[in-house]
């Protein structure tokens, strides 16, 4: 999980944020440049560095240069695809297939 400085948001605020992805099989990360987002803008096609967006990669994800593109993923802002709108149950089922 990488977190950033979206709507104010500071490190001191992660520890408390993690709480609400506690699951031993994530690492959190603070991103203060928005590293993620922006390698992930053009990876995604959104306009702006890529935040509030869940994705999932299979075992088959290779990291290099260029992040791989997610198997599946949604998304929380406006502007982006309506059909990537989060939906709770279908990111769960998709995360299942993997």
């Amino acid at each position: 999980m990488v977190w950033s400085p979206q709507l104010g948001a500071e490190e001191k605020h992660v520890d408390g944020a993690a709480q609400l992805i506690d699951d031993p099989r994530v690492t959190h990360y603070w991103d203060p440049g928005m590293a993620a987002g922006r390698a992930f803008e053009d990876v995604l096609g959104t306009p702006v560095p890529a935040w509030d967006v869940w994705m999932l990669f299979g075992p088959d994800a290779r990291w290099g240069d260029r992040p791989p593109e997610p198997d599946w993923w949604e998304h929380q802002l406006g502007g982006l695809p309506p059909d990537r709108r989060l939906d709770f149950e279908r990111f769960a089922e998709a995360a299942r297939g993997l």
